[in-house]
């Protein structure tokens, strides 16, 4: 009986053999659930976005930085400009000038009467 059984047993290994061997479609079930993978993919999509806007705000940051710096070039150099400017300014109304030109190069007089002293 031993032996028919042990028959039997081949038969059905080698039954279950072959019908593997003919159905390689077999479905076989995941170890994770359609709910799982959801899980996965929308912590995934998150991660993405959350890099992505972390490297967008740095970018920004970046570029105003960028900007800031180029004004703070520019307003130094105005101001360079305008502090040469106004010696010049200092230095081309100086009274002693003014009549040295006056006198020299467009042939004025001083005349004491028509001056006027105008007051702030």
């Amino acid at each position: 009986m031993s032996n028919l059984a042990r028959q039997l047993e081949r038969k059905q290994i080698q039954e279950s053999v072959s019908k593997e061997l003919n159905n390689p479609l077999k479905k076989v079930k995941s170890k994770i659930s359609n709910g799982e993978k959801f899980l996965y993919f929308t912590t995934l999509v998150g991660v993405v976005f959350a890099t992505y806007l972390v490297i967008s705000t740095y970018a920004a940051i970046y570029i105003t930085n960028n900007e800031v710096h180029a004004l703070e070039r520019t307003i130094k150099n105005q101001t360079t400009n305008n502090e040469a400017l106004q010696l010049q300014v200092t230095e081309l109304s100086a009274p002693d000038r003014i009549l040295k030109i006056a006198t020299e190069k467009l042939g004025m007089t001083l005349n004491d009467k028509n001056v006027k002293v105008v007051k702030n």
